[in-house]
């Protein structure tokens, strides 16, 4: 029996409460009446916080005699208190700019009101009052004349037969550096070498090779010392090198040959690991 009573007043103590709770709705504006979006809106009594939306609209449950805190990060807080008039319309927040603070700042000297003493404080440094002194000077004294000399200008000179031409076939160490020193070296060398070496004089190449050529080329790319005894192994199975040059040793074209392989054999060996 106590129980179908206190049913009845449950519900009735709901339904007064809900028929009880109100809203309040706002819009925050700044001093120039543009709308101020995700802007806070707190109830201390409820704990319920809103934000404004872009327009700078809310909407927040409330009752009489509640305390609403606007906050909005570079703005004075504002505090208001709801009365019965702000559930008949809407309310209208105006939000003042914090004041932009300048740092302070320190004046290191303290004039003294003594003339001779306050000017020593800004005395240049001997050596800089020097220094000025001196180009002063120099910046005042007469510009020197630029006396003409009886020479003839190195391009307009008489030039000696040959001066400047470089022939081609004495180019690089013993005349077989330049373009036909090249091609006249890989010439010779496929007619004088059809003999296979044999493997004394294989290794005898190789050693050579290795004295001879720039290593540092080979190791910027990655090869170590190791790496580079088998990709010298791989160039000269693949082109017959101590074939070619273990007889007629030409260094500008074995290490052509090599930096020419090398980027194939870059593409398909790993090395550096």
């Amino acid at each position: 029996m106590k129980t179908k009573l206190l049913i009845p007043l449950f519900l009735f103590s709901v339904s007064l409460l809900l028929a009880q709770k109100k809203y309040v709705i706002g819009n925050v504006k700044n001093e120039v009446q543009n709308n101020i979006p995700q802007t806070y809106i707190y109830n201390p009594r409820t704990e319920e916080v809103v934000i404004t939306d872009i327009s700078g609209d809310f909407i927040i449950a409330a009752i009489p005699s509640d305390e609403l805190r606007i906050v909005k990060n570079g703005f004075e807080r504002l505090t208001l208190k709801i009365n019965d008039g702000n559930f008949t319309k809407p309310m209208q927040l105006i939000l003042n700019k914090l004041p932009f603070e300048i740092e302070e700042v320190t004046i290191a000297f303290n004039p003294t009101g003594n003339l001779k003493k306050d000017l020593a404080y800004f005395k240049t440094a001997p050596r800089t009052e020097k220094l000025n002194k001196e180009m002063t000077q120099y910046m005042r004294g007469p510009i020197p004349d630029a006396m003409p000399q009886n020479t003839i200008p190195s391009m307009f000179a008489q030039r000696k037969p040959g001066e400047g031409q470089v022939p081609l076939l004495s180019i690089g160490s013993g005349g077989n550096g330049g373009v036909l020193g090249l091609l006249a070296g890989a010439i010779a060398g496929k007619k004088n070498n059809s003999t296979p070496p044999n493997y004394a004089e294989v290794e005898d190449f190789y050693r050579r090779v290795k004295d001879v050529i720039d290593l540092n080329y080979f190791k910027n790319y990655g090869l170590s010392e190791y790496d580079f005894d088998i990709f010298l192994a791989y160039v000269d199975q693949a082109n017959s090198l101590s074939k070619k040059y273990h007889k007629n040793f030409n260094r500008a074209i074995i290490e052509y040959e090599l930096k020419i392989a090398l980027v194939e054999y870059l593409k398909t060996h790993k090395v550096g690991s």
